[in-house]
């Protein structure tokens, strides 16, 4: 053999190498701490309810006090473990993950039917707010009608220049600011209510298209997170819980 393969075989036998300093078992390559913490593959379901489900039980031998939970997001939360082991170690128990639902194409210029149905089929039905004006307001906007806008940068002017006699004649005015509330977080929780910009305009066909923009800059994304931990917290007395 020559060098270079003595070399290499010298090599590849130190990479594996470990060597006990004062106890410790390193990596003799690098000098790092060799450890193994075994950690159970964690649970996974879509629903607030089998989150607590488990919790309540004590399934897998799991009680209140072996861990917290901890909610890291709109559609996320985790049973996790306390510290354990010398590399201190986390163990995710379970976790509760919202499935992938459709969402509403925000700031989307879309035909009155499209935006109708996808309206009543993504926003939660509430007399509390402007979700009866937008359903209104948009019911009456109709192919083929001309639509002349004066928009100030704040309100929005909609008059109807020519089309079906009673749809919508003279002029009115767009609310700048409305108050919905859309599906975005785990269904078993009040669903955030925020702001929304909702604008007009014609397409080259002088089609009225309509859309949504988000206008709260996020914030209901805390309220969404506070809501699960209020839940998770009635449903599960004396669980920990970090949001």
């Amino acid at each position: 053999m020559d060098k270079a393969t003595i070399d290499k075989i010298e090599e590849l036998a130190m990479q594996n190498r470990t060597v006990e300093v004062d106890g410790q078992v390193f990596s003799e390559h690098k000098l790092q701490p060799v450890y193994f913490t075994p950690c159970a593959d964690r649970l996974t379901v879509h629903s607030l309810l089998g989150f607590c489900t488990y919790i309540n039980n004590g399934f897998d031998g799991i009680t209140k006090d072996d861990g917290m939970v901890i909610v890291s997001d709109i559609n996320r939360t985790k049973l996790v473990s306390k510290l354990f082991g010398k590399d201190k170690s986390r163990e995710t128990f379970i976790a509760a993950e919202l499935c992938e639902v459709e969402e509403f194409p925000f700031g989307q210029f879309m035909t009155q039917e499209e935006f109708a149905i996808k309206f009543r089929s993504l926003f939660v039905p509430s007399e509390k707010n402007d979700t009866n004006y937008v359903l209104s307001f948009v019911s009456k906007l109709h192919g083929g009608t001309a639509i002349a806008t004066e928009d100030d940068g704040i309100t929005q002017q909609v008059g109807v220049s020519r089309g079906v006699s009673g749809k919508m004649t003279g002029k009115a005015t767009l609310k700048p600011i409305v108050k919905l509330a859309p599906y975005r977080t785990f269904r078993e929780i009040e669903q955030p209510e925020s702001e929304f910009l909702l604008r007009m305009r014609l397409n080259s066909d002088n089609i009225p298209l309509v859309a949504l923009f988000e206008a709260d800059g996020g914030a209901w994304r805390i309220t969404a997170m506070n809501r699960i931990a209020e839940y998770i917290a009635k449903a599960c007395p004396d669980v920990k819980i970090i949001a």
